[in-house]
């Protein structure tokens, strides 16, 4: 691949919960773990849903960074001041680089 190609700054962040002291409340959180740059591959391909009247929409995005062994599905991603959830992380060119498979979803009323 050519390095050039990843051109778009993003944001992968991690999920974290802690305890407020004073009183008990569980506070959840994104944290920023990572600001790579990566290539960014918007599919044509996508779903819709219909769940409890509401009409649910996904669009499916690979981000393709340097590799690095400290991102999970469990994390996300931030581009463009929309959250990706990361459902696969493939690893290509011998750990060279790595393809975040994500989805977005879009809720209609």
């Amino acid at each position: 691949m050519n390095a050039g190609l990843m051109d778009e700054l993003i944001s992968i962040q991690r999920y974290s919960e802690t305890v407020d002291t004073n009183t008990g409340e569980k506070l959840q959180s994104w944290t920023e773990i990572a600001a790579p740059w990566a290539r960014i591959v918007e599919l044509e391909t996508g779903s819709e849903e219909v769940n409890a009247d509401r009409r649910e929409n996904k669009q499916i995005v690979n981000f393709t960074i340097r590799y690095t062994s400290d991102i999970s599905v469990n994390d996300r991603i931030v581009w463009n001041s929309n959250k990706y959830n990361i459902i696969s992380i493939a690893d290509l060119e011998r750990r060279m680089y790595a393809k975040l498979h994500t989805e977005i979803s879009y809720k209609n009323d």
